[in-house]
This record gives structure tokens, sequence and C-alpha cells, in this order.
């Protein structure tokens, strides 16, 4: 098992919780209405705290490891979300007539069970997500998926990816279970992602038809831009 101060998972929720708590302090005015608990001193400490833990992790020894796993990672996550998202779409507009067909391989493929909290930024629901499309995805499905015309290069990563993202497993589930987060530091970022998260669910619609700042809650974008 690879080290868990090395796990890239780990470092993804850092980077993006400091970049969205920067996100939620400077638009605290305009969203402090939706909580009760929501005001300006609520948002500073949040961002006090994310930024002492982004500080730490930047000061190991082994940060320049981490960011070049963290690039690996990064690119996994994002380019297998999207062609899920692209599959999905395609689904609806290429079976809006037969809606049973739309349920089976929603269904079947994971988009009822992963896909929401997937799009929301949860890291190991995407790598589970990833996992079962891979591996319920018989040649009869795919060739009803590919059979408008979609790219078979968009199925091919997804099945690609799968395979890539086992190599971070232990480390999907490490972050997922909160009995072996027994290290301080960890336990601290994942109470701040729960908090984070919670504050991207309702940003986010509240920004619905502000793309730019609906984009800096949502986890995926956030590190999709992130310079590292």
């Amino acid at each position: 098992m690879e080290p868990r101060n090395l796990c890239p998972s780990t470092t993804a929720t850092v980077f993006a919780c400091h970049a969205i708590a920067n996100a939620f302090s400077e638009n605290i005015y305009e969203l402090a209405h939706l909580r009760k608990d929501w005001n300006v001193g609520y948002a500073e400490n949040l961002k006090k705290e994310a930024l002492e833990i982004y500080d730490h992790l930047a000061a190991s020894d082994n940060f320049k490891t981490r960011l070049e796993k963290l690039k690996i990672w990064r690119e996994l996550m994002i380019s297998s979300l999207t062609a899920i998202g692209i599959v999905r779409a395609s689904m609806k507009n290429d079976y809006r007539e037969d809606k049973t067909f739309q349920k089976e391989i929603y269904q079947k493929l994971g988009y009822n069970d992963y896909f929401s909290d997937a799009k929301n930024g949860d890291h190991y629901t995407v790598f589970l997500f990833v996992k079962v499309f891979a591996e319920n995805l018989t040649p009869e499905l795919r060739q009803k998926i590919e059979a408008f015309g979609l790219d078979p290069h968009i199925i091919d990563r997804i099945v690609y990816n799968s395979k890539q993202l086992e190599t971070f497993q232990e480390c999907f589930e490490m972050m997922n279970n909160k009995y072996v987060l027994q290290d301080e530091d960890l336990a601290r970022i994942e109470k701040l992602y729960r908090v984070i998260r919670d504050i991207s669910r309702v940003a986010t619609a509240y920004f619905y038809f502000e793309p730019i700042k609906r984009e800096s809650f949502n986890f995926f974008k956030v590190l999709r831009n992130l310079k590292l």
C-alpha cells in the first residue's frame, strides 16, 4: 500500500477546498442569506482553516512527488467524468424515444447510483462509477451506445481509465473509510472536505445562471483550472 500522505485524492481535496474556501469568502455577502450560520466570520475562519492545511501540505518534504502524482490522478478523474457525461448526454439524445433502454443503461452502468455525487466532486464516487461502468459494459450495450455514431474512443477512454485508477484503489478507500483516518491531519482534511462539499452544493445551485461563479464551487472544474 502506498503511504497515505502521498495519496493524490488527499492532495486534490486540500487544493480544491483551499480554492473553494477562497471563493466562498469572496462571495459571502451574496451567499450569507442562504444559511443562518453563513456570515463573514464563518467564511473567514473556514478560509483560514483551509489555508493552514494547504500550507502544511506545501511544506512537506514530498510535495513535488505529490504534485506529479496529482497531475496523473487529475487527468484520469477529469477525463473519466467528461466521457461519462458525454455518454449520458448522447443516450438522452439517441434514445429519446426508448425510455426503457435509457433506464436500463443508466441503471446498469452506474448513473443512477453515482452520477449526482460524482459530478459534485466526490472522488470516491467517481472511482466507483468508472469501475462499475467498465465492469458492466457488455459488447451488446456498447454496440447500442455507439449505434448512432458516438465516437468509440470515448468508451475506450472510460475502460482504459478504470484500469489506471485501480492503482489508486486503496487510496480512494482510505479517504472514504473514517476508521482508518487515524492521522490527525487526514481527519482534519476530511472534516474540511465535508464542510466545503456541503457549501458547494448550495452555492452551485444559487449561481446556476452565473457559470463563472458556479464553476468556482465545482470540485473538478476547480481542479482542472489549477496551475500545478
